[in-house]
């Protein structure tokens, strides 16, 4: 083969490869913090692919179920032995800057909807908003049914101040010995009132 042909034949062969590596087409889960993108920052509804965004952090196993309608869950499971303090060390959900100017100084509910499911289902599972280190909810306790059900959090976050930065709410099972199951379908942040000082 002549070299006119040969190399700008192996050129579009690599160009090819590389079109075909970088899966143009394929579908890809939502990964990152959730943000209200060009929506209302005051009201989040995180279901469906978007619970995809929850990270594991340390210790904490998360499952993504698909029903035969084609609703997607996450499972959220836990070691006794897997104690921590910190929601980033647990499975958790990090908050976009977008929504932390939203939030903060007003009061804000997140409404998680929560069932117990498997083997060794929890009965118990708890939230904390984590705004920055010293100012969060701390671990609220919210007893769980076998049938999906809504779930409260409340809270006024602080002021950003002069640093950027992530807000995270952490959910884990209760899970007094052995391991603990539950089941998450929706998280829905909403802002609950005005800003202070307005």
């Amino acid at each position: 083969m002549p070299d006119s042909l040969f190399f700008p034949a192996a050129a579009a062969f690599a160009g090819l490869l590389v079109f075909l590596a970088l899966q143009p087409f394929a579908e890809r889960p939502p990964t990152g913090p959730i943000s209200a993108g060009a929506g209302n920052a005051e009201q989040v509804l995180v279901s469906g692919d978007q619970l995809r965004r929850f990270l594991p952090g340390g210790v904490g196993g998360i499952s993504f179920l698909s029903t035969d309608s084609g609703e997607t869950t996450i499972r959220l499971s836990r070691l006794a032995e897997n104690a921590y303090e910190d929601p980033r060390l647990g499975t958790h959900l990090v908050i976009a800057e977008d929504l932390e100017f939203a939030f903060e100084n007003r009061p804000i509910t997140v409404t998680i909807e929560a069932r117990s499911t498997g083997e060794v289902a929890a009965t118990y599972f708890e939230a904390n908003y984590l705004a920055r280190p010293g100012e969060e909810t701390g671990w609220q306790t919210f007893a769980l049914t076998r049938e999906f059900a809504p779930y409260v959090l409340e809270y006024n976050p602080p002021s950003r101040g002069d640093t950027l930065g992530y807000d995270f709410l952490g959910i884990r099972p209760v899970t007094p010995e052995k391991r603990r199951t539950m089941e998450i379908r929706s998280i829905e942040f909403s802002v609950a009132g005005p800003k202070s000082g307005q």
